[in-house]
């Protein structure tokens, strides 16, 4: 496919301030303050519609003493905005009678048919989940259980049998990108409020781990701040524990980016696929259970095996990394099978829709349908056979993922308006579906109907488009600045860099399976990994006879800084290129 690139809508390829430019390309048009936030981005809680009727529902119980549950959804989100309520509580009272729930079932969510809620809870808390759950709500109502739900998921049906304290449903509340934990930091301040106590910052890490998680666009003034206030002040036995054990990778950095790409994977790989045991366990280092375990440690070249007293906070991340391991197995096996089913999909369906129910673990559907995704640019549904307990009828659940930078804004919204899906609940474009067997025909017809003018435009977005001449080392050092502030909704900074002529002499080929090309301009290294046939660089390089065949390329890359034995060097990380000619070969070629 030919490289294709473009610059931002309005950018002005101007390199003078890169910071203001790349902010002003993401949608930030005032970066100062954006780069210096205070409490003054902080909306009032009590703009949360029913935050204080929530206050009052919440002491009325804990005056009494009345049994509280609180479940846990199943995901970082649902682990950290549970694990902050009931370390509040615990705090107020350590021996209030408050126990949690958990999921028995990957992946499932709110009052879904795995959990069963004790008879003796008087107030159940629903962090995370249960907007939606009306039915389910209604039930437990009439049993004499009071229901809080402290949400952040969109509306779908009216659910007058819990009181519900839910940014999205709050007009007033201006902040949409702030997740559960988010939802139950605010009410733990007004908590403070009333009892006149300073509890609830002690909470931010959990907060901030869980807008992370649950890729809250961070471009939000507010969510941003309490997602740096978090990170600034880690708190939590198993948060620190977690980023101990991924020290190494995340080069001893704690920001939004490390704690995505290495904090959080982990904790999904437990949550997915881990074992029921090891998820309670995860969650009882939430909640900061200090216990001790025997541990044999593997023998070394220097040590013998031994066997250590080993805490439930190391105990749980080093699960988390087995689990995460386990998952990234399974998941590019799966990856492989439905890749191959996925070829054989007409190229006019506006949507990749398969049954994955032989293929897929059912708490994998998320993850891999957004690789699917991304590999055939184009939104993704994955299916997955299950016996619903309330009509006793064998239908569809799965997961659906929008791809980055689609022209659909909410495909949540495309499913449910295509009325063949019993329901799309979730995000805009991260989002659980529910279909009958035998409608899958039907639901593929009617999204290609209504998508049939979308283009899916695989274009890169870049910052600065310049002539490899007008590349320097401060302009990479400047761009490399930015890698604190990336987060959701401010993607990394991407080059293209046009106008590279080099000889074959020129490249290095290096890495453990050959695959790796490097080359150096004016201090300026630049690298791309993972190259194979097909590579317009690493084919020239592979035909090239002479040394002096020459090759004239673009690139499109991202700048970094690369720190290894103390030097730092300034690098574009490639991430594709195209071939504008070689003399290598009697005709020039395009790729």
């Amino acid at each position: 496919m030919y490289l294709q690139y473009r610059l931002y809508k309005d950018a002005n390829n101007d390199t003078s301030n890169v910071l203001k430019e790349v902010l002003k390309n993401r949608g930030i048009d005032d970066h100062y303050t954006y780069m210096n936030l205070d409490e003054s981005v902080v909306i009032p809680y009590q703009k949360l519609d029913n935050i204080e009727k929530a206050v009052d529902l919440f002491m009325n119980h804990f005056n009494e003493k009345n049994k509280i549950g609180i479940l846990v959804d199943e995901d970082p989100d649902g682990f950290c905005s549970a694990s902050m309520m009931y370390l509040y509580i615990k705090r107020m009272d350590e021996s209030y009678p408050v126990e949690y729930i958990l999921h028995t079932r990957a992946k499932a969510h709110g009052l879904s048919d795995d959990v069963s809620i004790p008879s003796d809870v008087k107030l159940l808390i629903i962090p995370d989940a249960g907007t939606n759950d009306t039915e389910q709500c209604k039930v437990l109502t009439e049993s004499g259980v009071d229901i809080l739900i402290l949400d952040h998921h969109e509306k779908e049906e009216d659910n007058t049998y819990a009181l519900i304290v839910n940014n999205q449903m709050s007009d007033g509340y201006e902040n949409k990108s702030l997740c559960g934990a988010g939802v139950v930091y605010r009410f733990l301040q007004a908590l403070d409020e009333e009892n006149w106590n300073e509890f609830a910052d002690d909470y931010l890490d959990l907060c901030a781990l869980a807008n992370i998680s649950d890729v809250m666009d961070m471009r939000s003034f507010e969510t941003r701040y309490f997602t740096d206030l978090g990170l600034l002040n880690i708190n939590n036995k198993c948060l620190q524990a977690l980023i101990d054990a991924q020290n190494y990778s995340m080069n001893g950095k704690i920001n939004i980016h490390n704690v995505q790409w290495y904090i959080t994977p982990i904790l999904n790989g437990m949550i997915r696929i881990g074992s029921q045991e090891e998820k309670e366990l995860l969650f009882r280092a939430f909640i900061e259970q200090d216990e001790f375990f025997e541990y044999k440690k593997r023998a070394t070249k220097d040590k013998p095996s031994e066997t250590i007293q080993e805490s439930i906070y190391d105990r749980a991340a080093r699960l988390c990394k087995n689990a995460k391991s386990r998952q990234d197995k399974q998941k590019e096996k799966s990856v492989e099978q439905i890749a191959e089913i996925a070829q054989s999909i007409p190229f006019d369906d506006k949507v990749v829709m398969i049954d994955t129910s032989d293929i897929l673990d059912s708490g994998l559907t998320g993850v891999v349908a957004i690789k699917i995704a991304e590999m055939f640019n184009k939104p993704c549904i994955l299916l997955n056979k299950f016996l619903d307990k309330q009509t006793g009828k064998i239908t569809y659940g799965g997961s659906a993922r929008n791809v980055n930078h689609s022209p659909i804004d909410s495909f949540k919204d495309i499913v449910n308006s295509t009325n063949v899906f019993n329901f799309g609940k979730g995000h805009a474009n991260a989002f659980g579906i529910n279909l009958e067997l035998d409608k899958v025909d039907e639901a593929i017809n009617a999204m290609n109907n209504i998508l049939k003018d979308v283009e899916y435009d695989s274009t890169y977005r870049v910052d600065f488009i310049l002539d490899v001449e007008d590349m320097s080392v401060k302009l990479i050092t400047d761009l490399a600045r930015l890698e604190d502030i990336v987060c959701q909704g401010i993607e990394e900074p991407m080059l293209a860099i046009e106008n590279i002529s080099l000889t074959k002499d020129c490249f290095e080929i290096f890495g453990k399976n050959e695959d790796t090309v490097s080359f150096m301009i004016d201090e300026i290294k630049y690298i791309q990994f993972k190259c194979k046939g097909g590579n317009p660089l690493y084919d020239f390089l592979q035909n090239a006879w002479d040394e002096n065949d020459s090759v004239t390329f673009n690139i499109v890359g991202k700048p970094s800084i690369n720190e290894y034995n103390g030097v730092r060097t300034p690098q574009i990380i490639i991430e594709d290129v195209v071939v504008i000619s070689s003399d290598s070969n009697s005709e020039d070629e395009d790729w």
